[in-house]
C-alpha cells in the first residue's frame, strides 16, 4: 500500500495524560535522553525535557518554544520506532520551519542541529512564560511551512540524505497532502502523532477514499496507549462525580 508519513499535529501533546503515556514508549524515552544530553552540552541554561513533558497543562501551554521542540523530539522517537517496525517510508510531509522533525527525518538537518538552533536553546530563561501567542504569530517565524519529500531508500540509512522535494512548500497542509496524494497515488496517510491530524482535514481527505491512521494505532505493541488513557479518563470522571 502506497503511504505518506506525516509529521503534523501541532497540538498533539496538549493533554498531560497523553504526555505521560508517550514517555512510556521506549524509543521516545531514549530520544528524550539523547536530546537532554545535547541540551546539557550545548545550551547554556538548565532545563529538563522529561520534567517539562510531565508538567501540568498550564506550564506546557505557556512555553511555546519549548513545546514545539519537545514535540519534535517525541515525534522523532515515534518515527524511529516506525522505521524499526515497518521500514523507511518513501514519502514524508511536514513543517520545514522552526523545530522540524521532518528535516531531521529527511537527513537535511542533524538532531543536534535541530536542538542547538532552536529558539528554546537560546532563551535566557527557557521556562519563562512567553509573550501572547498572537504577537508571536505576527512575527512570522513560527508560522508553518509544509513540504513533501521523497526519500531514496535504496541505499539504506545513508540514503535519507538524498531527499527530493515534491512541488513548492505551502502554509496549507491540506494543499500539500492533496497534491502529494495525487502525485504519488497514495492510498494511506500515516500520522506521526500522538493523535490524528485535524478533524476537518481528515474529513476532506476521506472523501478521496484514503485510509488515515496514526503510527501508534498500527503498532501492535502499543495497543495499551489509548486504552490506558480511556481508563484514566473514566476513573477521573468517576472521582469528579463522587466529589460533586
Amino acid at each position: 500500500m502506497r503511504s505518506i508519513l506525516v509529521f503534523g499535529g501541532a497540538n498533539a501533546l496538549d493533554f498531560a495524560d497523553v504526555r505521560l503515556a508517550v514517555l512510556r514508549i521506549p524509543e521516545v524515552s531514549l530520544k528524550i535522553e539523547e536530546a537532554q544530553e545535547i541540551w546539557d552540552r550545548c545550551c547554556d541554561t538548565t532545563f529538563s525535557f522529561h520534567h517539562f513533558l510531565a508538567s501540568d497543562d498550564q506550564i506546557f501551554y505557556k512555553n511555546l518554544s519549548l513545546k514545539t521542540l519537545a514535540l519534535a523530539v517525541v515525534q522523532l522517537g515515534l518515527y524511529e520506532r516506525y522505521r524499526r517496525l515497518f521500514g523507511a517510508p518513501k514519502v514524508l510531509v511536514g513543517n520545514v520551519k522552526n523545530d522540524s522533525a521532518l528535516m531531521v527525518a529527511c537527513g537535511l538537518m542533524s538532531f543536534q542541529e535541530m536542538i542547538v538552533t532552536s529558539r528554546a536553546c537560546h532563551m535566557v530563561r527557557p521556562m519563562a512564560h512567553l509573550q501572547p501567542v498572537d504577537n508571536i504569530l505576527l512575527n512570522g517565524a513560527i508560522l508553518p511551512q509544509y513540504q513533501a519529500f521523497i526519500l531514496d531508500t535504496t541505499g539504506g540509512a545513508a540514503a535519507t540524505a538524498m531527499a527530493t522535494t515534491i512541488g513548492e512548500p505551502d502554509m496549507d497542509l491540506r494543499k500539500i497532502l492533496e497534491r502529494t496524494v495525487d502525485d504519488q497515488r497514495a492510498e494511506r496517510i500515516i500520522h506521526v502523532g500522538p493523535g490524528l491530524i485535524d478533524r476537518n482535514l481528515i474529513a476532506d481527505l476521506e472523501l478521496r477514499e484514503l485510509q488515515i491512521v496514526e503510527s501508534i494505532d498500527i503498532d501492535p505493541m502499543l495497543n495499551w496507549f489509548w486504552r490506558g488513557l480511556q481508563k484514566e479518563q473514566t476513573r477521573a470522571a468517576a472521582e469528579a462525580a463522587a466529589q460533586a
